[in-house]
Parts: structure tokens; C-alpha cells; sequence
């Protein structure tokens, strides 16, 4: 397993370093690096252990950006595998990769008083053998939100809860299940994270005021004591963050959306991890056009599933094909953006009113923080739990089909009744008000003597106290 630190191995002794550990997968890898700036200004070496594919796309966002000076704290810790084997096996390539991570880890440990690491929850399996370095501290990230983390638990160990029993009475199959999310396997790792002795906190990419019921539902009814820090929205978290956007400033997309009238505009994507296929583009296509609405509509494959090949999502040439003629009927109304589009901008902008999302919760967090309510469209994992949160218990959303139904094609018309009732009801308008006052909430939060700006020099204290 080669190893490649391109900050240079000749380190200072500190005080505290912090190793940053990613899950792979750009979902998890965005919101840990933003969180890396943030320690980083902090005057804090932090390293970013990651493969290098990965490492090598988030050094391209940082290229021609308005860097803070302390991003000169940032390090990236380039880890590489054997092509053949993580072609082969996924599994075999993580196991290589918790291996380099832990000789990475126990070198930094060297370097310093107290060696502070943040991992992905889903990287516990692979770092078992970070409990043989006696100077550190773990805090476990979880990508997730608290809903979905007590709402899984809460089936798992079969806790009574009213609250959440009279929802799942009312959503009745409509209540995602651990089975038709997770999968068969959420117990065994829930076993394995209660077993996981290093843990020194838990770090969630949320706000208490938007989830502090469940945060503190979990504590109580799984007997967990684990100190939680609620330090997001991620992207909030560096008041110059959106310079992680500025060279999209003329984006396209933007230009368009200058020219509309404020919330006249839905915003369509699916992330990075869905490919949608040609019948459900075709009808997603019918269903836009259908509308009436103006819509901005991001058209791309999923990332590429080996974690060792170059994402390049910004420039992924996506071979999704549209229906005859379908942008020429929708053009000046509608924008199809093939590959990467500034989504955070695109949320921000005065002109966008909706967001028709897979219900990600990194979008989820993008999309409140800017006031815009959602269409959710769930594919996998925890998804369908967001829509809920988001539908049934924030009550800014609508579901455009039913999760009970998500094998079939989500018929146009369908599309099209969820972007008319978002964008041109009383109801959608009452979603989107809703919406606002959580955004406004947010912003408050995050504000210099708010409850999220106090949560997070908190944890800024607890690692680097002694």
C-alpha cells in the first residue's frame, strides 16, 4: 500500500492534529471537507486521508477559489490501492485502505500531543487498528440525519414511541422500513458502532433546533450518553464558504435564473449517486414540459462506482438522452445543465421557488437553509426517511410518488402534478413559507452568539482541550 502525503512528513510537533477519515463517496466526502476548512481556520493542522482520486477532485475545488490563509492548514494525505484488486473487490479495497489510514494515523500520532480523528461511521469496520495509538480521540460522523438515526434504531430495538407511532399508523406503508432502505445488514453495524470503544462523540451535519426531539429521543430510549455535536449546515460553516462557488459566478445557469421572476424556477437533480433510466427520462422529460413551469433540470449520470477511479464530476460526460425535440419545446422556459451545475448558488438564487431532489440529506440541508421547499423523489437508503422528516414532520415538501410504489416508472403525469402543486398552489406556498422561517432559524443559529455557532466552538474546545 503506497503512501503519499503531499504536505511533506517532516512535521512539527503540535499540540493537536486532526485526522479527517472520509467514506469514499463524494455524498460523505463534501460534507467532511467543508468541516476540515473549518478546523483548519482554526489554526489546527488538519489531514485529509482519502484515496487519491478523491483527494485529487477536492484540490480542484480549491483551485482560483478566495482561500482563507488558514486553508494552508489543510493537508491532503493522497492513499493509493492496487487497481486490480479494488476492481475485483470492493471490500478488499477498503480493507487496504482502513490499513493505510491506520499507518498513516499512527505517523501523525508522532507528530503531536494529541492525535484528534474524525471519522465516517461507515469506516469503523476498516480502522479497528487505530485502538493501538494511545494518543488519540475519535468522533464518528454521521452522514445522515437524527430522524433517520432514531427512526432505524427505533425499529432495531423495537422502541415504543407515540410520537412516532401515530406517524407510521397515518404513513402506514408509507414508512420506509430498515429491509427496503438499509438492508439486511443495519444490525449487525449498529452492533459494531455500540461496540466501537474509541468513540469520544458523535458529529452530525444538523442544527438542534431542527432535530433536537430526536436527538434527544435517541439518547433516552437507546441508552446512549455519547456527547453529540450538532454542527451544521456544513456549508454555513465558514461565513466565506460559498467561495467554494465563486468560480461558477457565471454559470449558466445563474444567468438564466437572473432573468426570471423570484421563486418562478424549480431546480431538478438527483445528486450524484442515481442514474435514472431512459423510460423514467423520457417521462421526467413529459412531465416538465407538461407543467408549464419554468425549470432548470441537471441531466447527468451516476458517479463512476469504483472508489479508486477520478470522479470528475464537474465535467462527467453524461450520455442520458432527452426525447426528440424536447429542448427546443422548452427553450427560454426550461435549461437542461449536462454534469455539474452550483447547486448551493442555484438554491440561493431569488428566482428558484422549488427543488426536485432525491431527498440526499446534504441537499436536504442545502435546500432549508435556503428557504426552498422540495419534491422529493426517494431512491435508496436514507432517503426515504428524509421525505418523511421533510413531508410529514417539517411539512415542506411533497412526495412526487409513493415509496411503496417505487419499483414502477414514475409517470409524467405524476411529475407533473407534484411541480404544479409546488410551484402554483396556496399549498406549495404555505410549504415554502414554511420553509423561510427554517431558514431564517438557521441563519440566526449559525450567527455570531447563536445556538449552532455555539455548538461549534464547543467542539473547537473539546479537541483541543487537555
Amino acid at each position: 500500500m503506497a503512501i503519499n502525503n503531499s504536505s511533506g512528513d517532516n512535521l512539527q510537533l503540535n499540540e493537536v492534529i486532526v485526522a479527517m477519515v472520509p467514506w469514499p463517496e463524494h455524498g460523505h466526502l463534501n460534507p467532511l471537507f467543508l468541516l476540515s476548512r473549518f478546523i483548519a481556520s482554526h489554526n489546527i493542522p488538519v489531514h485529509f486521508l482519502c484515496l487519491t482520486a478523491r483527494n485529487h477532485d477536492l484540490k480542484k475545488r480549491l483551485q482560483g477559489v478566495r482561500r482563507n490563509v488558514t486553508d494552508e492548514n489543510l493537508h491532503f494525505c493522497d492513499l493509493s490501492v492496487p487497481k486490480t484488486e479494488a476492481e475485483s473487490d470492493k471490500d478488499l479495497l477498503l480493507e487496504n485502505l482502513g490499513k493505510s489510514i491506520c499507518e498513516k494515523c499512527h505517523l501523525l500520532s508522532k507528530n503531536t500531543k494529541r492525535l484528534v480523528i474524525i471519522n465516517d461511521c461507515l469506516m469503523i469496520t476498516y480502522i479497528r487498528d487505530l485502538h493501538s495509538i494511545p494518543n488519540i480521540k475519535c468522533y464518528s460522523f454521521h452522514f445522515f440525519s437524527s430522524f433517520v438515526r432514531y427512526s432505524t434504531f427505533r425499529q432495531i430495538l423495537h422502541i415504543v414511541d407515540e410520537d412516532q407511532d401515530k406517524l407510521v399508523q397515518e404513513l402506514g406503508d408509507e414508512f420506509p422500513t430498515v429491509e427496503s432502505t438499509f438492508g439486511p445488514h443495519l444490525e449487525e453495524y449498529i452492533q459494531e458502532e455500540r461496540e466501537w470503544k474509541l468513540n469520544s462523540g458523535v458529529v452530525l451535519n444538523s442544527f438542534r433546533e431542527l432535530e433536537d426531539k430526536y436527538l434527544d429521543s435517541f439518547a433516552i430510549h437507546a441508552e446512549d450518553i455519547t456527547p453529540v455535536w450538532c454542527l451544521g449546515p456544513f456549508h454555513m460553516l465558514l461565513e466565506s464558504s460559498v467561495d467554494l462557488l465563486n468560480r461558477s459566478a457565471q454559470h449558466v445557469s445563474l444567468e438564466f435564473l437572473d432573468k426570471q421572476d423570484a421563486n418562478s424556477v424549480i431546480f431538478v437533480s438527483f445528486g450524484t449517486t442515481t442514474t435514472l433510466s431512459q423510460e423514467q427520462v423520457n417521462e421526467l422529460a413529459l412531465g416538465l414540459e407538461q407543467s408549464s413551469h419554468k425549470f432548470i433540470w441537471v441531466v447527468r449520470d451516476a458517479d463512476d462506482e469504483r472508489l479508486d477511479t477520478e470522479n470528475n464530476s464537474e465535467g462527467k460526460d453524461g450520455k442520458v438522452v432527452l426525447p426528440e425535440g424536447f429542448e427546443e419545446r422548452v427553450e427560454g422556459r426550461g435549461m437542461v445543465v449536462r454534469n455539474w451545475a452550483p447547486q448551493l448558488e442555484i438554491l440561493g438564487h431569488p428566482s428558484t421557488g422549488g427543488f426536485m431532489s432525491h431527498c440526499g440529506w446534504n441537499s436536504c440541508m442545502e435546500s432549508i437553509s435556503m428557504g426552498v421547499p422540495i419534491a422529493s423523489w426517494p431512491v435508496h437508503v436514507d432517503q426515504p426517511y428524509n421525505t418523511v422528516f421533510i413531508t410529514n414532520v417539517l411539512k415542506i415538501g411533497i412526495s412526487v410518488w409513493k415509496w411503496s410504489r417505487r419499483e414502477e416508472i414514475v409517470p409524467a403525469a405524476a411529475i407533473e402534478k407534484a411541480v404544479k402543486t409546488l410551484m402554483g398552489t396556496p399549498e406549495g406556498e404555505e410549504m415554502r413559507q414554511r420553509a423561510v422561517e427554517l431558514s431564517n432559524k438557521i441563519k440566526n443559529s449559525v450567527s455570531h452568539g447563536g445556538l449552532a455557532r455555539k455548538e461549534m466552538e464547543s467542539f473547537i474546545s473539546n479537541i483541543t482541550d487537555n
